[in-house]
């Protein structure tokens, strides 16, 4: 029994350690608290859901208020939090895990850009998806720097979903999955069609849109072309979207493709500041 504890405590640390970059440490931490308070409580049922709950807190007390303190040392900050403002996450997964930090500098643009398309189409928000780690621990070991399961999010990347119209056909703040990834536009027959070529060598390239739920919602193009020009204004980087949005959208100059190995990029549109 002492070794399966072990096995899913281990097991579980890596799987926290994958998703947010610390999540494991915050676990081993509040293991050496409980232990050292735990034999205080009797019952054994308490002692579970003091152990499961008390994580829990644990965990958001870290997620909420120690870290965003500690990752300003490395001038990195987290996203809003909230879906109150203009910039919000799709999913609160996204700051339960500690996926929605970025430069300081990054964040004032992103702010910026969801105000000022905030203003031009009042109710309508600019969702966030995955962007970054808290910390940097060792520059130029990707395996150490980067976002997991993205390889290029190192610090001041931001992945931002389009706009899409909802059953009725008017703009809203949704996505047609829940994690935003997997809301994938089919090229149109008189546009470039890239996952033509990359889904026959690559299984992750199309795996999200082909087995994630989605609602019937339809992509905006207008909005989500306005927003991506909105973007590139802030930014002096090239913007990564699939080449048959780029042609919808009318987007030329510093527009590129994910390569193959990568997966879709017709549900967001990814973006690098300096």
């Amino acid at each position: 029994m002492k070794i399966l504890k072990v096995f899913l405590v281990l097991l579980l640390c890596s799987l926290l350690t994958l998703l947010s970059q610390i999540g494991g440490v915050i676990l081993l931490i509040w293991l050496l608290v409980f232990w050292s308070f735990k034999k205080k409580i009797k019952n054994v049922w308490a002692r579970r859901a003091t152990n499961i709950f008390g994580f829990m807190g644990f965990y958001m007390l870290f997620v909420l208020a120690i870290i965003p303190m500690l990752a300003r040392l490395q001038h990195r900050a987290p996203l809003p939090m909230t879906k109150s403002g203009n910039l919000v996450p799709v999913t609160y997964w996204n700051v339960v895990f500690m996926r929605n930090y970025i430069i300081t500098s990054g964040k004032e643009k992103m702010v910026k850009i969801a105000d000022e398309f905030a203003q031009k189409h009042p109710g309508l928000k600019v969702k966030y998806m995955d962007c970054n780690y808290p910390f940097l621990f060792v520059k130029g070991r990707w395996i150490l720097e980067s976002l997991f399961p993205h390889i290029t999010h190192r610090g001041n990347q931001a992945d931002i979903a389009f706009i899409y119209n909802d059953k009725n056909g008017i703009p809203t703040n949704y996505t047609p999955t829940a994690i935003g990834y997997g809301s994938s536009v089919d090229p149109l027959p008189n546009e470039p069609c890239t996952p033509c070529n990359c889904e026959k060598s690559n299984w992750q390239y199309s795996f999200m849109h082909n087995t994630l739920p989605k609602k019937n919602y339809r992509l905006n193009n207008n909005l989500s072309s306005f927003l991506v020009q909105l973007a590139k204004k802030r930014t002096s980087g090239n913007i990564i979207i699939e080449k048959h949005l780029q042609k919808r959208f009318n987007l030329h100059g510093a527009f590129t493709e994910a390569p193959c190995k990568s997966v879709r990029h017709d549900d967001h549109f990814h973006v690098k500041f300096e």
